[in-house]
């Protein structure tokens, strides 16, 4: 059901509101008011059916935990914790009066990502943008000019090792065989937990003989399991399917080759080398970004599945940045990764490095700016939560990018405001203090 207006307390009519508490030169305070919540309401009234179920939780209070959950680098624990402590967050979530108890459960903001969707989270980020651009901190001149790069948007798993990912695999195995009533004729469970340990040892050791016989025994293990299962087990369930799919896939795989398993929980994991001196490899996704040009603001996030080719993912990074701003983009700025690229737009493509001749002055400052956009990654990976993406599956990464941009959009306004108030006052201040112009009837007068 779609969701209702929340019935007033009785208790609030004896509490004092928010208006009478809250200091209204507050960023939030300002920026609760500056932003259409009606918006979401008409972009996720799809995602609700009419007349069944229990009433859905309100729109503006779903979006504005999410914007504060990115914009200050929270979990969906820690926020609601936050949320019960802090009155000037529960104003900007629409609430009047000072609330003890936590409206939701942690939970609820799981399963509205995944009612929502990750294509209509993107009307989290145009939302930002749009504020930027009424208030003037965006000049619309300078949308049509953004920077574009990629980088890895690294999971939640373990540095994955055979040893580890073999032992997983006989656990869960067993785990999953004793579940479906399957008796097995041996678990190998601590003989494995053995051979892990050892080998870990011997690679430490350098002594990679010793290494490759352990983890032989133990891929033989988990194919003396999955054998045994096969056999004895009645019926096969989807899970069961799966992991027996997985061990196979993990027993047979060998150093050199490609599209390698690393995570028996996240299966779509990718080891991605972006040739950084400290982290050679990453295991994740690899995402593209795009910011504007001059002033650093996130017009752009999407997924880019399957680890491909930086220049073959120019072309749907543009269309999403023409989608979510409205404007056509005229020039694009990327590093050298891109030679090559598959964009044959109208907008103007300037690969660093390349010849500037025949540049204006202009066009060469805008062309040294690409670079900004690198500092703009590690701070949404160190403040945003992009450096470590907790959601599960491809669909948990596509929705972690782009609520990632929306709250880093979200912490510059509120950095922003204070700015603008002063600015404000200020020039409030200069036009009372300003004389007042002589006229012809003050002339006469004189």
């Amino acid at each position: 059901m779609t969701p209702q207006p929340r019935p007033r307390d009785a208790f609030e009519l004896f509490q004092a509101h928010f208006d009478q508490l809250l200091n209204p030169k507050h960023p939030l305070v300002q920026l609760a008011g500056q932003i259409d919540w009606d918006s979401f309401d008409a972009a996720f009234k799809d995602c609700y059916s009419l007349g069944h179920g229990a009433p859905g939780k309100a729109t503006r209070l779903m979006v504005a935990l999410h914007y504060l959950k990115h914009a200050f680098d929270e979990s969906d624990e820690s926020v609601l914790a936050r949320w019960v402590e802090n009155p000037y967050w529960q104003y900007f979530c629409g609430y009047t009066h000072l609330q003890h108890e936590c409206p939701i459960h942690p939970t609820s903001m799981t399963k509205w990502r995944q009612r929502v969707g990750q294509e209509k989270l993107q009307v989290l980020l145009q939302q930002t943008v749009s504020v930027a651009v009424q208030q003037k901190h965006l000049p619309e001149r300078e949308i049509n000019q953004v920077n574009v790069d990629t980088t890895v948007q690294e999971k939640n798993i373990t540095h994955p090792t055979d040893s580890k990912l073999l032992y997983k695999a006989i656990v869960k195995l067993g785990r999953a065989a004793r579940a479906q009533g399957i008796a097995l004729r041996q678990s190998y469970v601590r003989v494995a937990r053995r051979a892990s340990v050892r080998a870990g040892r011997y690679a430490h050791a350098r002594q990679f003989k010793r290494m490759r016989r352990e983890l032989r025994k133990m891929r033989t293990w988990v194919g003396r399991l999955i054998r045994d299962i096969q056999r004895k087990a009645a019926w096969f369930s989807d899970p069961l399917k799966t992991l027996l799919t997985q061990g196979q896939r993990l027993r047979d795989q060998r150093p050199g080759d490609s599209n390698k398993l690393y995570s028996l929980h996240e299966p779509d994991v990718r080891c991605i080398s972006k040739g950084k001196a400290h982290k050679r490899y990453e295991f994740g996704q690899k995402v593209s970004l795009a910011t504007t040009n001059r002033r650093d603001w996130f017009v752009g996030a999407m997924l880019c599945e399957g680890n491909p080719y930086d220049g073959h993912t120019l072309s749907r990074a543009l269309e999403q940045v023409e989608s979510i701003t409205g404007v056509t983009v005229s020039d694009a700025y990327v590093d050298k990764g891109y030679r090559g690229h598959d964009y044959h737009g109208q907008a103007t493509v300037h690969i660093a490095g390349a010849r500037s001749k025949h540049l204006t002055p202009t066009q060469r400052k805008r062309r040294k700016r690409r670079s900004a956009i690198e500092p703009k990654i590690g701070h949404a990976k160190q403040d945003n939560r992009m450096g470590r993406c907790y959601l599960q599956g491809l669909v948990g990464d596509a929705m972690n990018v782009i609520l990632a941009a929306a709250g880093a959009n979200l912490r510059k306004l509120l950095r922003l405001l204070p700015r603008a108030w002063r600015r404000w006052l200020f020039e409030l201040i200069r036009t009372a203090l300003a004389p007042i112009p002589a006229t012809p009837q003050h002339l006469a007068v004189a």
